[in-house]
């Protein structure tokens, strides 16, 4: 039988300080990764529904972070252009209007995935990607304003066949995309 050891005080005050900090952070609604050996926080995220709904399918997963990726692309919030030391006149896009060959593509996939999903899946995907709609507190609300969905159960599944609709666009986004384009020249 060994004996345990009692640690140093100095290292026993890091250690509550380091359990005080992750308390404070939990309390805050946030979720907490930390090694064990040292308890030193190596994560800190805010828990959405998607991180609940969607695990075991990481397809739909990856497609929710595409969208977001989109919309913060072609809102200009994720580009080159909001670095402060960024010459203006030196980007490629609209000049003099801050807008990047980057963001107007984005906007066009934005555009291909809204006509391509149903119109209540888009409005709510839309909707809870929104800063802080997704947290496990308010996404049901979300669902029930754009879905008039008031069951719980069924909250859950709208999120993920909306999801799941989400994975087929971005698998056939080219394809879509290219149909848009022929329809758009025929008209």
């Amino acid at each position: 039988m060994t004996k345990k050891r009692k640690p140093k005080p100095e290292v026993s005050a890091d250690i509550r300080q380091r359990r005080a900090e992750r308390r404070e952070l939990i309390s805050r609604g946030l979720e907490v990764n930390i090694d064990p050996r040292t308890e030193e926080i190596t994560g800190i995220w805010r828990p959405d529904c998607f991180n609940m709904l969607l695990k075991g399918h990481p397809d739909e997963k990856n497609a929710v972070d595409w969208l977001e990726m989109l919309i913060r692309t072609a809102s200009g919030e994720n580009t080159r252009e909001r670095r402060p030391d960024f010459i203006r006149s030196s980007c490629e896009g609209a000049p003099g209007q801050n807008v990047s060959n980057d963001m107007i593509e984005a906007s066009r996939q934005l555009q291909v995935v809204q006509e391509s999903l149903p119109p209540s899946d888009a409005r709510m995907l839309f909707d809870l990607l929104k800063p802080d709609a997704a947290l496990i507190t308010r996404w049901r609300d979300v669902v029930q304003r754009c879905t008039r969905e008031t069951n719980p159960s069924a909250q859950g599944a709208r999120v993920r066949a909306a999801c799941g609709h989400l994975a087929w666009v971005r698998q056939n986004i080219d394809r879509l995309q290219r149909e848009r384009k022929e329809r758009r020249v025929a008209a």
